[in-house]
Formats: C-alpha cells, structure tokens, sequence
C-alpha cells in the first residue's frame, strides 16, 4: 500500500468514527464486534463513499488486536450494528479464528519489536564507530598541525643561524662528524711500541741457559698489544715520609710479701 492509500484509509476511518460512534468508537478498548454484512449497512446510509476504500477500511479495523479480543473475550458473545444495537452472535469457529489471527499478529508484532532493537543496536554500532573516526580525524589533525608548528621553528632557528653566519647541523650530521674527527685524531696521533712477548718468571727460578733455544710462543703472544688512543694518566706525587716512634710500656714490679 502506498502512502497516499495509507492516508486514504486512515482518513476514512477517522470520518467512520465521526458518523457512526457507536460502531467505530474512539477509545481502542470499547470496541465491539460488528455486525456481519455492515459493508452494505454503510454504502446503504452513505451512498458517496468509495466502495473499494470502505473494505480496505473494513479490513483494517477488524484485524485490530483490540478488535479480535473484542471478538475472543466478549462479553454475551453478542454482534452490533452502525447504531450500537446486538444483531447476531460471534461462533466458536469465528472465535478460534480470531485466537490464530491474534497469535500470528502478536508473533509479528514480537519479530518487528525484535528487528526495531536490532537496527536500534546497529546505529548505535554505526554511531560510535563515527564518533571514533571523527576523534581519530581530529587528532591526526592535531598531530600535523604541531608537526607543521615544530618544523617552523626549526626553519626559523636555521634562518636565525644562517644570518649570524653559523651553519647549522642536525643531530645526526654532529654526531657523524664527531666520529670522522674521532678517527682522524686516532690516525695521527702515534701508538707507543710494546713488547712483543711477555714472560712471567718467580724470584727464586734459575735464569734459563743460553744454549737451550727460545720456545715458540702461541700466536696470540706473539702479537703487540694495543695501547688505547687516551694519553697515559699522569703519575701520582709521592707520599710524604712518616716517621714511626715506638712507644715504651712501663712494667711495674712485682709486690714483695
């Protein structure tokens, strides 16, 4: 149904409740069951209106939940017409009838209720996730704004250099040239000759004899230490004499008996 024919509908309905109170009453709990046939009733006593709209009408009205536990639990089980009169009587099967078509419409109400909290949930997903992109956006907005900030006051520090005839250098471009002086100073600077073998020999061993011929020493003492690049530390100034006295201990004598 399209929404023109929702309004055609909902607009009869109003004009139905307008005439004939008694048989479309305003308040939804005081329906009442109508009378079989009251289609002819009404084109009877308002021959102008739209058949075809009238049943549409007549259709939604008696699908109404209100309206089939009108038919289920009322009370006399008693029929009305358009002037609020008992005509006829409501039947088991009409009844039972009415008790399938509630459950199938409570059981769609349910699903409906059910997809409305799902959706509810989703935009509410949707929503969030939102909010996180734009929090997301605006800080990486934020961090290319104080990007933008610093590499301006760098450039203005380099201008500032730059004029007061300083040539400025990065981080890594100072520390680069502090290892190339580094190397140059340890390439001029001349390395003190060591002994080429080391001998460990107690006071009390005998010198060795001059014809027994030296032992070839491993490889690893053949070769010169490495002395480090730092210059030798300075001696330390000699300690100032100390004169030792010893002092004497007074022995008293022994008591005479």
């Amino acid at each position: 149904m399209s929404p023109r024919d929702k309004r055609d509908v909902t607009d009869l309905h109003r004009q139905l409740m307008d005439r004939f109170p008694r048989a479309f009453p305003q308040d939804y709990d005081a329906l009442r069951p109508l009378k079989l046939g009251i289609h002819a009733d009404i084109l009877h006593r308002w021959p102008e209106v739209d058949p075809v709209l009238l049943r549409r009408v007549l259709a939604n009205h008696t699908r109404r939940d209100g309206y089939l536990l009108a038919l289920i639990h009322g009370r006399g089980d008693r029929r009305y017409d358009l002037d609020g009169q008992p005509v006829g009587t409501v039947t088991p099967e009409e009844r039972a009838e009415a008790a399938r078509l509630l459950a199938a419409s409570t059981q769609r109400g349910q699903a409906k209720a059910e997809q409305v909290r799902t959706h509810k949930a989703l935009e509410e997903q949707r929503r969030q996730q939102r909010e996180r992109e734009r929090h997301n956006r605006e800080a990486k907005a934020a961090r290319k704004a104080e990007h933008a900030r610093v590499q301006q006051e760098i450039a203005a520090r380099k201008a500032t250099l730059l004029a007061q005839d300083i040539t400025p250098e990065s981080r890594s471009e100072r520390k680069r040239r502090l290892a190339r002086e580094a190397a140059a100073r340890s390439k001029v600077q001349p390395r003190a000759e060591t002994p080429a073998v080391f001998e460990r020999r107690s006071p009390a061993s005998p010198p060795p004899p001059a014809a027994r011929p030296a032992a070839r020493l491993p490889e690893w003492a053949e070769r010169p230490a490495r002395l480090p690049d730092r210059p030798e530390p300075a001696p330390a100034p000699p300690l100032p004499p100390v004169e030792f006295r010893k002092k004497r201990r007074v022995v008293s004598p022994p008591d005479e008996k």
